[in-house]
């Protein structure tokens, strides 16, 4: 009976890895992600098509749709572009190619206007398609001709932190050597992905040298299905009601970050009519979001940016004469939700790895495997499935995420195990509301028998005694958590309850009770008081209260007093935030008395080629000081650049000048350096990032093709954007007269040796670049005809030529 069990608890683990992989394989982004829309073309690609104004009603749609005509004369016109202007197709009206003749639709009527090249449709309310307007603002990407996917030239990047520090039990001793550490974090990527190592360096009192590896992954995506592939060291994919694992292996898994364009979560819709062109307001938590006019008849709004958790909505119509019809709708978002039709999943193979951060090559020697899977069944539901399973091994769940009404979302879950000789299963369920103007939030699980998942296989327990002596790597045997936050009606006081029950594997038990309050004080203070209490341990408990209250220019202050089992304890902290702006400085002072004295100062400052901070501490008896610098190292472009790090993307503009001022997103960023090129750092990955260059400084011979690029660089890659400036080569600036002395009319147009372009300017003169020894200049005049120039340079050897030429009418 137990081979039958497991042999069927292993089906499914295979059953849903299967369906993983099938999905990251067969599931395109034509099936299941909204694909890009591409950009609406009214140009005829064929002969016999017509472009014709649209008016519905004697009233303009303000577009331009394509028809054509059969040999009845009826016209004709594709289901998606009749849905655009306005009128619902009708699957009976349409012809074998798809085309929809106009003459079988119900309810309407059409009359075509060969002299206007207008069709003029008569229709009843019920033959109009309902206008569809996308309150998020995105375009797609085929919407924009400037962006496309993500490129990633090849390259390297260093980012490091370099720690030291000094001190001992007297001032005296705060020169004493404590340590000196580097955490370096390598990468090198190119097209085909990113390969990155992380590791630390140490030396101390205590040890001469000491390396530690932490991580070595390389990764690739693919933004066609929106999948990402790694290999090496990971973390599997998970779930609320699991426990992910590190594993050394390889792993594909769902990465909707390759397309920001794509909203995941089920976003509330909005429908109405307006009897008459209008202008709709949608309000959400009495915030305006959006205000758009609408022509006569039905609309809906999609895409309404919300935050997660309860809102309302309300929907105002108003018409030309000030006519007003307001509507109110409740609704729940939420991002653990997928929309309808959408696919989430990961799946994973390989070693457990154990000891991170303290041993590089521990790995456990079992293979083991995880897929998990979300699927969007409705905008109301979406279903969750998980399996682990190795030697002897498997895990496999099911669960849901499912909205309860416009008031809340529930979670479900039910998951079984069989390891070795034991077996268990594990159950949970989650509440997210909001009640009476509260905000609640509450959760349960329980396991039963001897459950087990990868976490706790992987660990291994007879091996790792020190894991073993501080907690139980098994899933809790009961867990409760409850959260209520409210604001009082009558005041500005925002109220908190929490109540966490634990008990783990081992039978060991803590309930904790948290409460806390913060009021508003003044224009820019904060009241606050915190408690909690651990009611299986009356020695645990706390309090905290306090003042906190921000100053301009980024400098804060806070004082409060604290009473635990060790004591009473007053602090005072007052400081100064750092911005991610070079230049840009904070720091700190602490100071605290009582059952702990410390005395703190630091300062930081972010420059152009690193982060720098200092500090000097004083707990009780034992002082300390400390420097950090944070910064990268980058190669890119054929260049080297040093500067501060560098956590996702970034860009290397090739200006060809030094000296050139480099904008990003219309903000100045800097200037390139000696040899034309800066680095942009931290760039929106897979995203489209302007960069424009400011031609104001760039020498008189310059050319460029274009002063504004797009880039959408790949994740933790780096793009080279080369804006082509071109200063070699001759120019000469020439002042054309005619025959009679007169200067030739401004705004005429030229050519050199009858292919290159130039346009005549005041007095006559005209800017031409990579000139030679000799050229003919044809002109022609706005009002006096054509002319023609000999334009003779000789070999001088100066790469800018001003000089006069004759331009002589040509019969």
């Amino acid at each position: 009976m137990r081979r039958r069990a497991s042999r069927a608890a292993s089906l499914a683990v295979l059953t849903i890895a299967g369906l993983t992989i099938i999905s990251s394989s067969s599931f395109s982004v034509a099936q299941d992600v909204p694909p890009a829309a591409p950009p609406a073309s009214f140009a005829a690609e064929e002969a016999g098509q017509l472009q014709l104004e649209v008016y519905i009603n004697d009233v303009s749609t303000e577009l331009i749709a394509t028809f054509r005509q059969n040999g009845t004369g009826s016209l004709l016109i594709e289901p998606v572009q009749l849905k655009n202007v306005g009128i619902s197709p009708v699957e009976s009206a349409a012809g074998e190619d798809g085309w929809i003749d106009i003459s079988k639709l119900p309810d309407v009527t059409a009359r075509y206007d060969e002299a206007s090249q207008s069709v003029y449709f008569t229709l009843s309310s019920a033959a109009r398609a309902s206008k569809v307007i996308d309150a998020s603002g995105k375009t797609s990407r085929n919407d924009d001709e400037a962006q496309g996917k993500a490129t990633s030239n090849f390259g390297g990047l260093v980012n490091y932190t370099l720690y030291g520090s000094s001190g001992g039990n007297r001032w005296s001793d705060i020169a004493d050597f404590n340590g000196v550490s580097a955490l370096l974090e390598s990468r090198v990527f190119g097209p085909l992905g990113v390969l990155s190592s992380s590791q630390i360096l140490s030396t101390s009192q205590l040890a001469q040298f000491d390396t530690k590896r932490l991580d070595t992954t390389w990764s690739y995506s693919n933004e066609e299905t929106l999948t990402t592939y790694r290999a090496g060291d990971l973390i599997t994919g998970g779930l609320s009601w699991t426990r992910p694992t590190r594993l050394g292996g390889v792993q594909i898994r769902r990465n909707f970050d390759l397309r920001p364009d794509i909203v995941t979560m089920p976003m509330p819709e909005f429908a109405g009519s307006a009897a008459v062109p209008s202008t709709v307001d949608v309000y959400v938590d009495n915030i305006r979001r959006i205000s758009q006019d609408v022509p006569e008849g039905p609309f809906s709004i999609t895409n309404l940016p919300v935050v997660s958790g309860a809102g309302n909505a309300r929907l105002v119509v108003r018409d030309a004469l000030g006519r007003e019809t307001v509507s109110e709708t409740p609704f729940f978002a939420s991002a653990d939700l997928l929309a309808k039709g959408l696919i989430d999943f990961s799946a994973e193979l390989g070693f457990a790895r154990r000891n991170y951060g303290t041993s590089s090559f521990d790995y456990d020697e079992r293979l083991l495997g995880s897929a998990t899977v979300r699927y969007g069944f409705s905008d109301n539901l979406t279903l969750e499935g998980h399996a682990e399973g190795g030697e002897d091994f498997y895990n496999v769940g099911l669960g849901g995420v499912f909205t309860l009404g416009s008031f809340g979302l529930g979670t479900v879950s039910g998951a079984t195990s069989h390891f070795g000789a034991e077996s268990g299963y594990q159950l949970s369920g989650s509440v997210e509301a909001d009640l009476l103007g509260m905000q609640v939030v509450a959760r349960s699980q329980r396991t039963f028998g001897d459950y087990h998942d990868m976490a706790s296989v992987s660990a291994n327990m007879g091996k790792n005694e020190t894991i073993s002596g501080l907690l139980s790597a098994r899933a809790p045997r009961a867990l409760d958590q409850i959260s209520v936050s409210t604001r009082l009606g009558f005041d500005e006081t925002s109220l908190n309850f929490s109540y966490t029950q634990l008990e783990t594997f081992d039978e060991r038990k803590s309930r904790l009770l948290g409460l806390s309050a913060t009021r508003p004080f003044g224009e820019n203070g904060n009241v606050f008081v915190t408690a909690y209490k651990d009611l299986e341990d009356k020695g645990s408990y706390g309090v905290f209260a306090g003042l906190s209250w921000t100053f301009g220019g980024g400098i804060s202050s806070s004082v409060g007093v604290s009473s635990d089992a060790d004591g009473y304890s007053m602090t005072a902290d007052v400081s100064k935030s750092e911005t991610q702006t070079e230049g840009s400085y904070g720091w700190r002072l602490r100071g605290s008395r009582g059952s702990s004295d410390i005395v703190s100062a630091s300062g930081s400052y972010r420059g152009s080629v690193a982060r720098v901070a200092v500090g000097v501490d004083q707990f009780n008896r034992t002082t300390q000081a400390y420097a950090q610098v944070d910064g990268s190292i980058a190669v890119a472009g054929g260049d080297v650049f040093v500067g501060n790090r560098i956590d996702d993307a970034f860009a290397v503009v090739d200006a060809g000048v030094p000296g050139v001022d480099i904008l990003l997103e219309n903000r100045p960023i800097g200037q390139t350096n000696r040899r034309g090129k800066i680095l942009l750092p931290n760039l929106r990955s897979y995203d489209s990032n302007t960069i424009t260059l400011d031609p104001s400084n760039l020498p008189v011979d310059a050319r460029m093709e274009m002063t504004r690029k797009t880039v959408i660089p790949a994740e933790k890659g780096g793009s080279v954007v080369d804006f082509k400036v071109q200063t070699q080569g001759r120019v000469a600036l020439v002042t054309l007269k005619n025959e009679s002395g007169d200067y030739i009319e401004t705004g005429s147009a030229g050519t050199i040796d009858g292919h290159g372009e130039f346009v005549v300017g005041y007095d006559g003169q005209a800017y031409l670049d990579n000139v030679s020894e000799r050229h003919r200049l044809f002109i022609t005049q706005p009002t006096k005809g054509d002319c023609e120039a000999q334009l003779i340079l000789g070999s001088m050897v100066e790469t800018r030529a001003t000089l006069d030429a004759v331009c002589r009418s040509v019969p």
